[in-house]
């Protein structure tokens, strides 16, 4: 998951840092301390090592917790089920430079639903003509699309644009929208750890239990048991298939009451 794995890391030093106050070491498969930008000004995640007490955390390329290893693509993901994202939420510190872009696109837009319909991985893939009937439907929403080196010609007709360079500065982008609509990826954990809304479009290929279930996040097409394929997969792509933009639209507007619950507005 790149950047979703290093925001579940900090979710797990959230934790401890939550009930002990001590910030966390993150380490990789070899103890080794490590760090990503996107801990950046975190206070649960050491920064620079300096005399101290600190919490380690193992987690890193072939350590991950949710995972169970030996894991490679022909195999799929076997889960852990004994892990839980939902109880790992971490934070994420962005600045005032990475969190202008979302400022000035809701000032000009005002409240926007952010989507994003690419993925890496094509089992978490909802189609792109089901994107299409979705914003077309929702002629009282104002749909954003986030783009960004790897969308190619992953473009929602009728949604407004934004191109972000950086995970981080997506991530402002995110803080600024009212929802925030795709399919699993690290830009959810990230909108958990922001505690924007979300809905997300879930299929057959990841488990629900394990990766999902975070405060303010609706499921979509969620389907178990999971399969947990890394390689392209017919049973995710008929269950993607089957999940009707009317079923999405119905979810944005519980996402947007949840919104609406918390702020007094869409």
């Amino acid at each position: 998951m790149g950047y979703g794995d290093e925001i579940l890391a900090a979710g797990q030093a959230q934790r401890y840092f939550d009930a002990h106050g001590v910030p966390s070491i993150i380490t990789d498969q070899q103890g080794l301390p490590r760090q990503h930008p996107i801990w950046n000004d975190n206070p649960a995640v050491v920064q620079q090592i300096e005399p101290g007490q600190y919490h380690c955390i193992q987690n890193g390329p072939h350590c991950r917790p949710y995972i169970v290893y030996p894991f490679v693509a022909e195999s799929g993901w076997t889960f852990n089920r004994d892990f839980h994202a939902r109880d790992h939420v971490a934070r994420i510190y962005l600045t005032a430079d990475e969190r202008r872009g979302g400022t000035r696109l809701r000032e000009r837009l005002g409240p926007f639903v952010l989507i994003e319909p690419w993925s890496k991985h094509a089992n978490l893939r909802w189609p792109l003509d089901a994107w299409h009937v979705l914003v077309a439907a929702r002629s009282d929403l104002t749909f954003v699309q986030h783009l960004h080196a790897g969308s190619g010609d992953c473009v929602v007709r009728g949604a407004e644009y934004i191109y972000t360079t950086t995970f981080r500065d997506a991530c402002g982008v995110l803080a600024a929208a009212s929802l925030y609509v795709r399919g699993e990826s690290g830009m959810c954990h990230a909108a958990a750890a922001l505690g924007i809304p979300q809905v997300t479009i879930w299929g057959g290929c990841m488990d629900w239990d394990v990766l999902g279930r975070y405060p303010k996040q609706i499921g979509v097409g969620v389907t178990a048991p999971c399969c947990g394929q890394w390689l392209p997969c017919a049973h995710c792509a008929t269950i993607m298939a089957r999940i009707a933009p009317r079923t999405v639209s119905d979810a944005i507007d519980l996402g947007l009451e949840t919104r609406a619950a918390d702020h007094g507005v869409r």
